[in-house]
């Protein structure tokens, strides 16, 4: 009867030190860490309209950035500055080395940890640089890209860079060096009103297709205010992004790391839609493509957003 009792407890404790079981796996989960030196990560499934609030060491005081592989994430301490590779499933770690000077906009692998041709490619947007080393090297290597790196994804196994004029590039490795392929891709021909800029762009791969979602504000208003989003298709064959005016059935999450797509079933998630994490108070909201209106959704009320960090993941 002790035993039990005390295999219940310790099942009870390794349910709050992990994070939940997946819910709707169509769907992302938006990780919110927050509390003190951010010792909380409050897990909210948009889908499914419910959350949960763990305390997992692994992630205390750590800034955190999704990677393309879904299994892991890549996790950074405030005060040291050591960095490593966690996976959330089972709890794993793969140590890295320091980022140094490096700021972590993206992180990528080549291929899962356990090959040993694997590289973790980090992406610095505020340097235009990608620091990049396999498991076991002490430093990372940097290349420097021109012209400014706007966003970075990873798309049917290659990883691509949007650059300055929505230019597009893959990223290479080749003989433990890395080289930038330039597509020679034309700018993106948009029909926004005049004088009013997009505030940021996302690359977002999106089923068969590799999408700019352009984030589109109202300089005139206090701090600025989303008001729409433009969608654009990259047409392969001819070099050119294509506007897109539905996305069918699929959602797009978008947060600072990123964008994801899916095509959410049995949920209550919004097809033909683009959920968006707003800067300033961290509320969801979500633009719905067909009438171009902006609804509000906010997961946790008793969570303080400004001092939160906000993040899409898949489980």
């Amino acid at each position: 009867m002790e035993k039990d009792a005390s295999e219940a407890v310790k099942q009870k404790q390794k349910s709050y030190l992990n994070p939940p079981p997946p819910g709707n796996r169509s769907c992302p989960w938006l990780v919110i860490c927050h509390g003190r030196e951010g010792q909380r990560q409050t897990f909210y499934d948009v889908s499914e309209y419910h959350h949960h609030t763990k305390i997992i060491p692994d992630l205390h005081d750590k800034w955190i950035c999704p990677i393309s592989s879904h299994e892991w994430l890549f996790t950074g301490d405030r005060d040291s500055g050591d960095c490593c590779l966690w996976n959330p499933a089972s709890l794993e770690k793969i140590r890295l080395p320091p980022l140094e000077d490096l700021a972590c906009s993206f992180c990528f692998l080549s291929s899962s940890p356990g090959d040993p041709q694997s590289y973790v490619l980090v992406v610095d947007r505020g340097e235009d640089i990608i620091g990049y080393c396999k498991s076991g090297e002490d430093t990372f290597k940097r290349h420097k890209v021109e012209p400014h790196i706007s966003c970075a994804t990873m798309f049917k196994g290659e990883i691509f860079l949007l650059l300055q004029y929505c230019e597009l590039a893959i990223v290479d490795i080749e003989n433990s060096e890395l080289r930038i392929r330039m597509l020679g891709n034309k700018d993106v021909n948009c029909s926004n009103p005049e004088g009013i800029p997009a505030s940021r762009d996302y690359l977002v791969p999106s089923g068969e297709d590799l999408l700019i979602v352009e984030e589109m504000i109202l300089l005139a208003l206090p701090m600025g205010k989303i008001y729409r989003f433009n969608v654009f298709r990259m047409n392969f064959e001819e070099g050119t992004w294509e506007e897109l005016k539905s996305i069918g059935d699929r959602a797009i999450f978008l947060s600072a790391h990123g964008g994801i797509s899916c095509s959410p079933k049995d949920s209550g998630v919004k097809k033909n839609a683009i959920y968006f994490v707003e800067d300033g108070n961290g509320h969801i909201r979500m633009y719905d493509l067909e009438d171009q209106s902006i609804s509000k959704v906010s997961p946790c009320s008793n969570i303080n957003y400004r001092s939160s960090n906000l993040y899409w993941i898949m489980l």
